[in-house]
């Protein structure tokens, strides 16, 4: 009885740290205090994502924030993402021949980092959603802070299936110090137990991406957003992670269970080679209640899908 009420009570407290606090992006109007609109530059890396390509250039070009140029990056499609980027009016770069030693998504956004003239970057995934304000509260964060911005997406669950991403979403966010509390004073903006980005939406500066050497110092690296954040903290550029919500989502693994887990086992290996044990601890001590909520979320979500008609 002893055992089990202090295993509770080292969870709630492992609970508490973990997810002290759920940093979201506000909502606001980047020209408010003076600021000016920055030229921002998104580029797209697209292998095959005519479904999603279509959806997410629709959502660029209703946005309320000015956007300076939109450069997709087709990296071998045999499908019709290079023709929808096209008709959208983006600018287009066909990838050249992936050189020896590089991975196809760090290829692709290198070639468009560099085709890029604006001063702020913005990489997106294909299957990235965002409502018109989408884009505003992404500079708002970053003109706010100062720093390198990413998002770990709203989570758009279209399937049962996809719902057991809610356990991997939490781990992830546990394991990222995403929630752990801000540190005080001069550090205040910064957090070290945070161990990179969040690759379908990073938000960096064309100055800090070249201090940092591009994509081309992570080449060779399977998950590249992991390796940027390390790289940031080498040179010692601060970043800061929010939490998505409905203007700023995705939906991933629509393709089945043997997607998700093969997409997820990936992430979770790499993330957990660079989480510091400290974290670790706490992730797996906060078991009895961070690690168990997204079942019963899940359990609750099954049930009343499975109440609807059809």
């Amino acid at each position: 009885m002893i055992l089990v009420t202090a295993t509770l009570l080292l969870g709630l407290v492992a609970s508490w740290l973990l997810f002290n606090r759920f940093p979201g992006l506000e909502q606001g109007d980047t020209q408010e205090s003076g600021n000016q609109n920055p030229q921002l530059s998104i580029i797209i890396p697209a292998r095959n994502e005519e479904q999603n390509l279509v959806l997410l250039l629709g959502d660029l070009s209703r946005q309320q924030a000015w956007i300076h140029e939109i450069i997709c990056v087709d990296d071998g499609s045999s499908d019709d993402t290079a023709s929808i980027a096209t008709a959208a009016g983006a600018k287009l770069i066909t990838a050249a021949p992936r050189p020896a030693g590089w991975l196809g998504k760090a290829w692709a956004c290198q070639q468009g980092g560099e085709a890029a003239t604006g001063t702020l970057l913005l990489f997106l995934d294909a299957d990235v959603r965002l409502s018109p304000a989408g884009i505003g509260k992404l500079l708002k964060a970053q003109q706010r802070s100062g720093q390198v911005v990413s998002v770990m997406p709203y989570h758009q669950i279209a399937s049962r299936t996809e719902a057991l991403s809610l356990f991997f979403n939490c781990l992830q966010m546990g394991a990222n110090g995403l929630g752990l509390p801000q540190g005080r004073g001069k550090n205040k903006q910064t957090n070290p137990y945070q161990i990179g980005l969040y690759g379908p939406v990073i938000l960096i500066s064309q100055a800090d991406y070249q201090a940092v050497g591009g994509h081309a110092a992570i080449k060779d690296s399977i998950v590249d957003d992991i390796a940027l954040g390390q790289k940031l903290r080498a040179k010692e550029i601060p970043f800061a992670l929010f939490l998505g919500d409905h203007d700023v989502a995705y939906r991933m693994y629509g393709g089945g269970l043997r997607q998700l887990v093969q997409g997820w086992t990936k992430n979770q290996a790499a993330g957990l080679a660079k989480t510091p044990l400290s974290v670790i601890i706490l992730v797996f001590s906060g078991s009895p209640q961070s690690l168990l909520r997204p079942f019963i979320w899940l359990l609750i979500w099954l049930g009343s899908s499975g109440s609807r008609p059809g």
